[in-house]
């Protein structure tokens, strides 16, 4: 099962246990998962046994390792979920930076499309039309 209706019910994943070892390995270490899912580390290390773990844990680990539920409970996220390619990878890529450079991120996205819209504004503006 992977999805229940209650934050605390159990997510069982025989692939969940790689997935796990896959961010343990990228250092997100045992005592991190438990300190941000709130649990012991003892719960943590039946999560590397068992391949089980709560929603709530799910989504605070997803969070801290910076990857998607879905990843981490290994649901195949169809390619028609909306995003194109290049919004996959964008993704993908913002989600690796560290919290204040996505801040930054952002802003400098937001700044660029008001430079653009200054920049059209004036195009159409100023433009006309011989005839």
């Amino acid at each position: 099962m992977l999805y229940n209706k209650s934050m605390s019910e159990k997510i069982t994943d025989s692939g969940l246990i790689d997935r796990l070892k896959e961010l343990n390995q990228k250092g997100l270490s045992k005592t991190e998962m438990a300190r941000v899912a709130g649990v012991s580390k003892q719960a943590v290390t039946g999560w590397f046994k068992n391949g089980t773990l709560s929603k709530s844990s799910a989504i605070a680990i997803a969070d801290a390792a910076g990857v998607s539920v879905e990843w981490l409970l290994g649901v195949h996220v169809d390619k028609a979920s909306g995003l194109k390619e290049k919004e996959l990878k964008l993704l993908e890529l913002f989600r690796q930076l560290p919290e204040p450079e996505q801040d930054r991120f952002i802003e400098t996205i937001n700044s660029r499309l008001e430079e653009l819209d200054d920049f059209v504004q004036k195009y159409v503006k100023n433009r006309f039309i011989k005839k």
